[in-house]
C-alpha cells in the first residue's frame, strides 16, 4: 500500500479547483494569511490563536468571543482570528502540526481535509466539552469528527441537511409540483417534462466536486471509505450512481454544471439566470442564493430530497467545517470549553442561522417561531417554502458522510479525475472500471 507524508497529500489536493465545504473560497492572498479580527480586548484574558479559511467566519467567532466574555468574567479570551485562502491555510496548518510549532489554538478545518489532520493526531477531543449539550444537538454534526474508539475532535457550523432547490417558474411552466416528485426515477419524469415543455435541463452535476454523487451513494448506505478508512470508491453501487447520472445526462436532463462546480462564478450566473430546474445542496447553500442569485428571490423552493425507493429516509448530510482544538495549545480545557459553547449553545447556534444562514444543530431552535417564523429574516423572505419543516419532519434521523481514515486522500482524486472522467471525458468507460482505475491512482 502506498503512503506518503501528509504534506503530499495536501499537495496533491491543491490541484482541485474547488472546495467541498459549508463555506467558500475567500478573498485573502493565497500565499499570507492575515489577521482580519479580534473581539474587545479584556484585560488578564487568556490569549488564544484560531485560524479560519472562511471570511464570513471571522465575526463570528470575535462575537462569540465577546458573548463568553459576559458569561464568563472570571474566564476571559482575546481571541485573535486569521483567515487566508483555503488550500493555503490547510496547508500551512499542515505543516506547523508536523513541525510541532507555529499552530494556532484552533482551527476550523473544511471537512475534505478533516481526515489527515485527525489521523496523525494533531487534535484533541472534545467529549467533556460537549458534554453538557449532548441533548440538544444533533450529535451526529459532532460524532463525524471522531475515531472509532468514540472520541470526537470537531464540531460543525450547521446540520448540512441536503434539501432540493426548485425554482418554480420552471416548475410552474412544465405542470410539475416538486411535492409529488419522491424517488429519483420520478425525477427523472418530471425532468423530461421540464425539458419537453421549457426547454432547460433539471439539474446539473459537477466535474469538480461531488456533492450530486455523494448525495446518491449515501442514500445507498455506501461510503468513500471502508470501515478501515481505506479507498473504497470502486463499488457496484458507485457504478450504479455513475451509470444512473449518465443516463440523465444522455436523456438532456442534466448537464454538467458551468465552470465544473456548484461554487463556480459561471454557475451562478447561470443559476440567476433561470437556465436550470433545480439543483440538490445542503440548507447552507441558502446563503449562495441570497449572495449570488438576486433575480430568483421568491422564485426558489426548496423541497425534501429525492430518494431510491419510496420509504427511505428523506435526510443526508453534506459539507461541513468541524472547528478543532489543536494539541500544541497550552490552553486546552478553556479552548475545548470556548469551542463547545460557540458552536453548540442557543446563543451560537442563534447567530450561525441569523447571520450565516446555517441551519441549527440544536434542535430546540426548530421550534422556536422567533427563529422559524421571523418575517425579517433573509432566508425565509427568499424561498417560497420554510426549511425548518423539511427538518421537523425528518428529525435526527441522518446519514453522514465518514471522513476518517484516507478520506482526504480519495476526496482529492475524486473531485480531480474521478467525476470529471466519469462525465465528461471517459463517459463511454465502463463505470466500474473507471472507478478501479481511479481507486488505484489515490495515494495514500
Amino acid at each position: 500500500m502506498k503512503r506518503k507524508l501528509m504534506a503530499g497529500i495536501l499537495a496533491s489536493a491543491m490541484t482541485m479547483s474547488m472546495v467541498l465545504t459549508g463555506g467558500v473560497s475567500v478573498s485573502a492572498s493565497a500565499d499570507d494569511a492575515s489577521t482580519q479580527g479580534t473581539n474587545t480586548f479584556v484585560d488578564g484574558g487568556t490569549e488564544l490563536s484560531f485560524w479560519t479559511f472562511q471570511e464570513l467566519h471571522v465575526g463570528f467567532w470575535t462575537e462569540m468571543a465577546d458573548v463568553w466574555n459576559e458569561q464568563n468574567p472570571d474566564r476571559p479570551i482575546n481571541l485573535t482570528v486569521t483567515t487566508g485562502e483555503s488550500h493555503s491555510l490547510h496547508s500551512k496548518l499542515l505543516i506547523a502540526c508536523q513541525a510541532g510549532e507555529g499552530a494556532p489554538d484552533m482551527a476550523d478545518i473544511e471537512i475534505g481535509y478533516y481526515g489527515s489532520f485527525l489521523k496523525d493526531g494533531y487534535l484533541l477531543p472534545i467529549n467533556d466539552a460537549v458534554e453538557p449539550y449532548k441533548d440538544d444537538i444533533v450529535m451526529s454534526r459532532v460524532e463525524m469528527y471522531g475515531d472509532k474508539e468514540g472520541n470526537y475532535y470537531g464540531a460543525d457550523f450547521h446540520l448540512g441537511a441536503t434539501v432540493c432547490y426548485y425554482n418554480m417558474d420552471i416548475m410552474d411552466a412544465a405542470g410539475v409540483d416538486p411535492a409529488d416528485i419522491v424517488t429519483w426515477d420520478d425525477y427523472v419524469e418530471a425532468g423530461k417534462k421540464v425539458l419537453e415543455t421549457t426547454g432547460k435541463p433539471m439539474c446539473a452535476v459537477e466535474t469538480a466536486d461531488l456533492f450530486l454523487p455523494q448525495l446518491m451513494l449515501l442514500e445507498k448506505g455506501v461510503q468513500y471509505v471502508d470501515e478501515e478508512g481505506n479507498p473504497n470508491i470502486a463499488t457496484q453501487e458507485h457504478a450504479d450512481v455513475i451509470d444512473y447520472i449518465r443516463e440523465m445526462i444522455d436523456l438532456g436532463i442534466c448537464e454538467i454544471a458551468p465552470g465544473g462546480g456548484y461554487h463556480m462564478e459561471e454557475w451562478y450566473g447561470h443559476l440567476n439566470n433561470g437556465d436550470v430546474a433545480s439543483v440538490a445542496l445542503p440548507l447552507w447553500y441558502m446563503g449562495r442564493f441570497t449572495d449570488y442569485c438576486p433575480d430568483l428571490a421568491g422564485k426558489m423552493g426548496i423541497y425534501e430530497i429525492p430518494v431510491w425507493n419510496e420509504g427511505d429516509t428523506r435526510e443526508v448530510l453534506q459539507g461541513g467545517t468541524g472547528t478543532s482544538v489543536i494539541k500544541y495549545t497550552e490552553n486546552a480545557d478553556l479552548a475545548k470549553e470556548f469551542l463547545a459553547f460557540a458552536k453548540l449553545s442557543a446563543e451560537g447556534c442563534t447567530y450561525e442561522w441569523e447571520v450565516l444562514g446555517f441551519d441549527p444543530i440544536r434542535t430546540e431552535l426548530w421550534d422556536d417561531p422567533a427563529i422559524t417564523e421571523n418575517k425579517d429574516n433573509k432566508f425565509l423572505k427568499y424561498f417560497t417554502t420554510n426549511p425548518f419543516e423539511i427538518l421537523k419532519k425528518n428529525g435526527t434521523d441522518l446519514t453522514a458522510p465518514d471522513i476518517s481514515g484516507n478520506y482526504s486522500a480519495t476526496y482529492s482524486t475524486l473531485v480531480s479525475t474521478t467525476y470529471a472522467n466519469a462525465f465528461e471525458i471517459s463517459t463511454d468507460q465502463d463505470a466500474m472500471e473507471l472507478l478501479q482505475g481511479e481507486q488505484d491512482t489515490i495515494i495514500y
